[in-house]
């Protein structure tokens, strides 16, 4: 009996001490707190996104996305920072729908998102796309993005 009670004291003294392996300096991944559908508003649902990685090593620096209302027929683009929450970087998100003579772009310094971008797509396509700067000022565009036209093409 005090055998098995002792092992059992050897395993909890082993299960606390793995609990205690994060330390009390370990923390959890910081998470931007705005999702993609919450920025662009009700009735749009995720189409697509790309994300955007540091060319040099390969860091998620965030993911664009592109929502559709198929009620409106209208097209909305984010771009969303995992890196870098919180401080001041270059962001950029951009929508350029077949059906509209404009082209619209979010980008300047921002601590958590770019965008929302709206334009009517309807049942066309649309060239859609984002970037984002590290912290020495490099511009990283998305996965996707074709040199040709600056982004990638989604038809509706």
């Amino acid at each position: 009996m005090q055998r098995a009670i002792r092992r059992i004291g050897i395993v909890a003294a082993g299960l606390v001490g793995l609990v205690g392996l994060g330390g009390p300096g370990a923390q959890a991944a910081a998470v931007n707190p705005y999702p993609p559908q919450g920025l662009c508003g009700p009735g749009f649902v995720s189409v697509d996104q790309d994300p955007i990685r540091n060319a040099v090593t390969g860091e998620r620096l965030g993911t664009v996305h592109l929502l559709h209302n198929p009620f409106t027929g209208y097209g909305c683009t984010v771009t969303l920072k995992p890196a870098y929450l919180g401080s001041l970087t270059r962001t950029q998100v951009y929508l350029d729908p077949e059906l509209m003579p404009s082209f619209s772009v979010d980008d300047g310094n921002r601590l958590y998102a770019a965008g929302p971008v709206y334009g009517y797509v309807g049942t066309g396509c649309a060239i859609w796309g984002g970037a984002m700067a590290d912290p020495s000022g490099t511009l990283h565009r998305h996965d996707r993005a074709n040199p040709a036209i600056g982004g990638a093409v989604t038809c509706f």
